[in-house]
């Protein structure tokens, strides 16, 4: 298992669990299905070779539910560390480490993948939202910086039209904030974050959630707002901190998990909300996570649409997670209106990934990887039904991205 200190600071994706994941379809003879450029469904299947890099192959498939799926040396080739998140029609991978670029993979006229734009930056980015149509907007938060930077993004294209920064300072006289979330709604842009020691990776500051707003389009400062009633908002790569809904409405999810990266906790669970266009926490909602639980907490939030979200459930008490596991999960509905939570069927308990999380939406049905033992498995979740049927088997250390172009 990587140690505290070489997880956080090289960012790897599982801390423990890549390693234990066996790979070996490198060189089989299995006759898996061919990658077919007119399928909609793509899968960025992460690979580790013999000196430790991995390579992601972004692949395209018709069929996730049969057989073994292999990226087989096709598909887009990425080597080093990266982060793959779909906004529209485009999925956008954020690499780190020394391969601090962006680039955008869509499909052409005749239906086969291809790289859109390659962007670098001093920094890796934390993460890219979508503003509207046109337009994304990349934030850099790293450790060794005391300067915050927005960068905008033409989304056709994935070139910057414009930057603007920000010491560290005018959110904090701590250091060093963490990146957890970021969301845009109305005239506002907000940035979520817990403060995490750049030298021990301790999270000393754990009684209070704390994000900072910005104009949008203007990206000017504007004022940091906290509320008491949980903990810092969201967790270490993660990147589920803030969601927004329909009507412009955000939402602030907390757990302060150690198996998340929080050294300590001294606050409750909970989510709590940003109404549109407001720059206070609506003191009127809570979301009492720990009640509806028995204890436990949610550490991934993927919005569904119409107050529904998919969550990832930890099952260990928070007093008995192993730091840095990112699990074990139990998958989960919440309806963030009505403040219920219902368990998905027929899906095991499992690890997380240890990153942003991994899932597709498509109608009523969202398609995610689970590990079991040394190997991977997709699995369809019936939102409606409550329950799940286990699909093909992937050959890769771990699954970084599920999409549908």
């Amino acid at each position: 298992m990587f140690s505290f200190k070489y997880a956080s600071k090289l960012a790897l994706p599982v801390l423990g669990l890549c390693s234990a994941l066996l790979f070996t379809s490198c060189d089989s003879n299995d006759e898996n299905p061919t990658p077919d450029a007119d399928s909609s469904f793509a899968m960025s299947l992460a690979v580790r070779g013999s000196d430790g890099i991995f390579t992601y192959y972004t692949v395209p498939f018709g069929d996730l539910m049969t057989g073994n799926i292999s990226a087989k040396g096709q598909g887009i080739e990425q080597s080093g560390y990266y982060d793959f998140t779909q906004i529209g029609k485009t999925i956008y991978s954020i690499g780190g480490l020394d391969d601090v670029n962006v680039v955008g993979i869509s499909k052409n006229e005749a239906g086969e993948l291809k790289q859109i734009g390659n962007v670098s930056f001093p920094n890796s980015l934390s993460d890219i939202i979508k503003a509207d149509d046109n337009t994304l907007v990349g934030v850099e938060m790293a450790s060794t910086s005391d300067v915050i930077k927005f960068h905008t993004f033409s989304a056709n294209t994935v070139t910057v039209t414009a930057t603007k920064q920000h010491l560290v300072s005018a959110i904090t006289n701590l250091k060093t904030p963490s990146y957890s979330g970021m969301a845009i709604s109305g005239n506002n842009l907000y940035l979520s974050y817990y403060i995490s020691d750049p030298t021990t990776y301790a999270t000393p500051h754990t009684d209070k959630a704390q994000i900072a707003v910005f104009s949008y389009p203007g990206l000017e400062f504007q004022k940091v707002i906290e509320d008491t009633r949980t903990g810092p908002i969201g967790g270490f790569n993660t990147k589920s901190g803030l969601t927004e809904d329909e009507k412009g409405d955000v939402y602030a999810l907390s757990h302060t998990n150690p198996a998340n990266g929080y050294s300590q906790v001294t606050n409750k669970p909970g989510i709590l909300r940003i109404k549109n266009g407001e720059t206070t926490f609506d003191q009127t909602y809570f979301f009492d996570v720990e009640q509806l639980t028995g204890g436990k907490t949610i550490s991934h939030l993927k919005y569904l649409g119409n107050g529904i979200a998919f969550v990832e459930v930890n099952t260990a008490a928070r007093n008995q997670q192993a730091a840095w596991t990112d699990g074990p999960l139990r998958s989960a509905i919440i309806d963030l209106n009505s403040k219920t939570l219902r368990y998905i069927d027929g899906l095991p308990e499992h690890a997380g990934s240890g990153r942003r999380l991994a899932a597709l939406q498509d109608g009523k049905y969202v398609y995610m990887s689970v590990p079991e033992g040394n190997s991977i498995f997709v699995y369809r979740i019936d939102t409606e039904a409550y329950t799940a049927t286990k699909g093909a088997e992937v050959e890769a250390n771990f699954v970084a991205g599920i999409s549908k172009l």
